[in-house]
């Protein structure tokens, strides 16, 4: 089957290798900054009061979100008006890059900074998330776009497994009491430059993508910014009139809003519940997470070659049932080794519903459309990132129980179970190839290695 690309050059393995690298940079930051070191260390050392789960989840993550949430198609149709995903994309993981190294100018009690420059990297990540999503489509097909996704998710936990263990001597201190911490600025140092090790791990892990990936889409022309700006809003009203047509799309972010709720609670809240509620080390936390790691990469590798023999919606429905079960499990587990089975679990649930979702919103999308609807793509995410790990960290703040959370967290996954059975995936990729073949879209061009 020919490529899902606009340009009819041939698509090199290299290329796809490429392009998964981004997934193995960028997971520095998700595992480090956002699930497991970062997050303690706001909640525990910076914040440091009752209320640090809510500033955590509302203000930090929530905020990000949100901002993101308004944004982010804005900057996809510019991209695609453009022609310019692979700029865009360079700029988002410098700033991120930046944001990321000056965490380590944060110091206990400075809770505003924190914020801040959480803010701007978590932004920048985001972003780039998004742009780096919308490559997708143009190099692959149909038949293998669920084991291309799935590569890069797959790749991208073992980039977080890698700087994990490069951050691993410098974070002893964090099983310190807070006090001991603070009054010891050696250790408190060394903790600090695990968000410059972050930084530089993704600088330099990212640069295959920007050597390797190309920009297949035509050029658009050069304009000022209030030009990109313009025809971003114009492009986003037309995205917006032309999405009536792709009803399977439309449904199907709608679905995936309502269980990424719950997924991005996990992911958000899963360091701390670990260290706060069943008492992990340092030690037993890093130990915890590269378990997890391992067991998320096997999740996407494992999915996604599932995927691809009985399609995305079925294997979505598998995991939300995983999920389900995942959420009861947390809820009742009273001991370090039941929350470790229930941990492995979720890393298997977590690798293969993000490949999944992003191969179907890749098999739904046009190529011309591409970096607009993972625009779209990444609003329903920050939406339920905005509003998931905020009804978390609130439920958690308010009962004192992050068990309670969890068991709220299990009405996301059923609603998106639920709705994955109104999804038909036939349908919703007949719609984008309708409308690619409407434009006159040549789709000649060489298959995507498989």
């Amino acid at each position: 089957m020919p490529a899902m690309t606009t340009n009819p050059a041939p698509v090199r393995r290299r290329e796809i290798f490429g392009w998964a690298m981004f997934d193995f940079a960028n997971s520095s930051y998700t595992t480090i900054i956002i699930t497991l070191l970062f997050s303690i260390y706001f909640t525990k050392i910076v914040a440091g009061t009752d209320n640090a789960d809510f500033l955590w989840g509302f203000l930090g993550i929530g905020l990000t979100n949100l901002i993101v949430l308004l944004t982010s198609p804005i900057l996809g149709a510019i991209a695609d008006d453009s022609g310019r995903k692979k700029v865009l994309l360079f700029a988002t993981y410098i700033l991120c890059v930046v944001g990321t190294a000056s965490l380590y100018l944060v110091l206990p009690g400075q809770v505003v900074a924190a914020l801040i420059l959480l803010i701007v990297s978590n932004i920048a990540f985001s972003y780039g998330e998004n742009l780096a999503g919308a490559f997708l489509p143009e190099i692959s097909t149909p038949r293998n776009i669920g084991r291309i996704s799935a590569f890069g998710w797959g790749l991208g936990y073992f980039g977080g497994l890698a700087c994990l263990f490069a951050v691993q001597p410098l974070v002893g201190g964090l099983s310190l009491p807070r006090a001991d911490l603070i009054a010891d600025p050696g250790a408190l140092g060394h903790l600090r430059l695990a968000w410059l090790a972050t930084a530089g791990f993704f600088l330099l892990a990212g640069l295959p993508t920007f050597l390797l990936l190309k920009e297949r889409a035509p050029r658009g022309p050069k304009r000022g910014l209030l030009g990109y700006a313009r025809v971003g809003f114009s492009r986003l009203g037309e995205t917006f009139h032309a999405i009536g047509r792709f009803r399977e799309l439309r449904r199907f972010l709608t679905v995936f809003f309502c269980y990424q709720c719950g997924l991005t609670s996990i992911i958000a809240f899963a360091g701390i519940v670990a260290e706060r509620t069943f008492h992990f080390d340092t030690a037993q936390l890093i130990t915890l997470f590269i378990a997890l790691q391992l067991s998320s990469a096997g999740g996407a590798f494992l999915f996604g070659w599932i995927q691809d023999r009985i399609g995305g919606r079925r294997t979505i429905q598998i995991t939300l049932v995983m999920w389900v079960g995942i959420c009861i499990g947390a809820y009742l587990a009273v001991t370090k080794g039941q929350f470790w089975v229930i941990a492995l679990l979720a890393g298997l649930g977590i690798g293969s519903l993000q490949a999944a979702s992003r191969a179907m919103v890749g098999l739904f999308a046009p190529p011309e459309k591409s970096a607009e609807f993972f625009g779209f793509w990444g609003l329903a995410g920050k939406a339920a990132y905005f509003v998931g790990p905020a009804v978390f960290g609130w439920i958690s703040s308010a009962s004192g129980s992050q068990r309670v959370a969890f068991l709220a967290t299990l009405g996301f996954f059923v609603v998106g179970l639920l709705g994955m059975q109104w999804i038909d995936e036939q349908r919703g990729h007949a719609e984008a190839e309708a409308w690619h073949a409407e434009r006159g879209g040549d789709r000649s061009g060489d298959a995507a290695p498989g």
